[in-house]
């Protein structure tokens, strides 16, 4: 996010208090963030718009009562989850149950000019096949690891885990797509993953 050298720490403060410059520096820092995570759940845009919106509403109604943050990202992120999630389970009826493991759909390109090198199409292809292996659940922690930089400990909080279960949900991810990558690639795609490869749906 961009806040303009500002602290993120002050701008949530501002905006805790009344700001509606904070307000705006928050909601055009992170509006697009969050639309682009809301499309890994699902491709109606309107409930993810819909939700993105409940989530400011709450968030200007109930901002003198806010905690502190000094991530903003990762507040919004964890409380949009939350709220899409809630909406997705009504509009398909399915129950707390049947809803525990929601499908988050994550497709990783690489970078053009690495698509363009011809020596690493087939490491593009082998790498797309690999995550397609993952869980919906592993598939979201590394992109929550590796695209959006969050800490494990946020990353547990978001997917309401253990800090050591997330740990070992991200170590299995990476050791399944290292044991679905050819031996010589294998280094190239710790590499890749490093560099935040780009995600999209």
């Amino acid at each position: 996010m961009n806040f303009q050298n500002q602290q993120e720490a002050q701008v949530w403060f501002n905006f805790r208090n009344g700001d509606d410059k904070a307000l705006a520096l928050i909601y055009s820092g992170t509006a697009k963030i969050l639309y682009q995570y809301g499309l890994k759940f699902t491709s109606n845009t309107d409930i993810i718009e819909d939700s993105i919106q409940d989530l400011f509403s709450d968030l200007i109604r109930n901002r003198r009562n806010l905690g502190e943050t000094d991530n903003i990202e990762f507040y919004l992120l964890k409380s949009f989850r939350r709220k899409l999630l809630r909406q997705l389970q009504y509009e398909s009826r399915f129950t707390d149950k049947e809803f525990t493991e929601v499908m988050f759909g994550v497709r990783y390109s690489i970078e053009q000019e690495i698509i363009s090198n011809e020596s690493y199409q087939d490491l593009s292809k082998q790498l797309f096949d690999a995550i397609e292996k993952l869980s919906p659940r592993q598939k979201e922690a590394i992109y929550l690891k590796f695209t959006k930089g969050l800490e494990y400990e946020e990353i547990s909080q978001i997917l309401d885990m253990g800090v050591e279960a997330c740990r070992n949900l991200i170590y299995r991810a990476v050791k399944s797509l290292k044991g679905s990558i050819d031996t010589s690639y294998r280094n190239h795609i710790l590499l890749l993953i490093s560099r935040r490869l780009v995600l999209c749906k």
